[in-house]
């Protein structure tokens, strides 16, 4: 998961803008706390690893600065396009993605419609409800437990009920006419 969330990443700031290898690795090291899964060597190896794949269209433009006279500036390609919002979607529905993979996701809704963005936000709602009445059904309230088992099955619970808060606030917000009047970026 936590690969596909660095290619998120990756797609998402192309997604609204090209630029180098090097721009993109400063931009990321610009948020580093959010994106603290992603060492410089990665970004640099993604892009190339992407390129390939086909999702990243390159394109060769003088350099101003460095060692080369030139440099590839990226952007999506149509099929950078539609995996960047098939990742969107699958790490946004996954209750059990990677902390780091989720806040990206976060991140990057913001360039979906408000609509879009909102629904995708109320069908995680439902599959954390969802994922907790699973857990209800096979382990019961945890109780009869002890041990480690307990405190997991504790630990579990808890954060699904503070997930179900956090996203009960986040509808509320996208409900709110005064959050956010200019919200895709």
């Amino acid at each position: 998961m936590l690969e596909e969330a660095r290619e998120l990443l990756i797609l998402g700031i192309l997604r609204r803008a090209p630029m180098s290898a090097y721009a993109l690795n400063r931009t990321v090291r610009a948020h580093a706390p959010l994106y603290r899964t992603l060492k410089q060597g990665n970004v640099y190896h993604l892009v190339v690893k992407l390129e390939r794949r086909g999702l990243l269209l390159a394109k060769t433009t003088g350099s101003e600065r460095g060692p080369k006279p030139t440099k590839s500036v990226f952007r999506l390609s149509a099929a950078g396009e539609r995996r960047f919002h098939a990742l969107l979607a699958k790490i946004v529905a996954d209750v059990q993605a990677a902390d780091p993979a989720i806040e990206i996701a976060y991140v990057l809704l913001a360039q979906l419609p408000r609509a879009k963005a909102r629904a995708m936000i109320a069908a995680r709602l439902q599959a954390i409800g969802d994922q907790e009445k699973r857990l209800s059904r096979l382990f019961g309230a945890g109780s009869d437990r002890s041990g480690g088992g307990h405190l997991a099955l504790a630990h579990t619970a808890a954060r699904l009920r503070s997930e179900q808060h956090f996203l009960r606030e986040s509808l509320a917000l996208f409900d709110s006419k005064k959050w956010h009047p200019d919200w895709e970026l």
